[in-house]
């Protein structure tokens, strides 16, 4: 698995956990332009440390094993009990709460 095979499980990852970027930057301390370009592919290195901290933010894990290595049963049973994403969702936008946005928007006022 690559790094943009990495982002793009990532984001539909994070489009599941129904995180916004900036919710996910907030949490990993990591910049939502940094966490836009992970998801698209454009992000040429990113660091195991933030990598480990991006994955935490929408509840992934990390996991090494030899090239070549066949699924095993446990990969099955997790893959069942992980919820799917559709197509569509996969499209969709996660946009924050009326209540966030507000709040993010008076902040600039000030």
């Amino acid at each position: 698995m690559d790094l943009f095979e990495l982002g793009e499980t990532f984001r539909l990852a994070r489009i599941a956990a129904n995180k916004t970027q900036q919710q996910v930057a907030e949490q990993s301390g990591i910049t939502r332009a940094r966490i836009s370009r992970f998801e698209t592919g454009l992000l040429p290195e990113l660091g195991t440390v933030k990598l480990l901290s991006l994955f935490e933010a929408v509840g992934l894990d990390l996991l090494a094993r030899p090239i070549g290595h066949r699924r095993t049963l446990d990969d099955v049973l997790t893959e069942q009990r992980t919820p799917t994403v559709s197509v569509d969702e996969t499209r969709r936008r996660v946009r924050p709460s009326r209540s966030e946005a507000s709040v993010r928007t008076a902040g600039k006022r000030e």
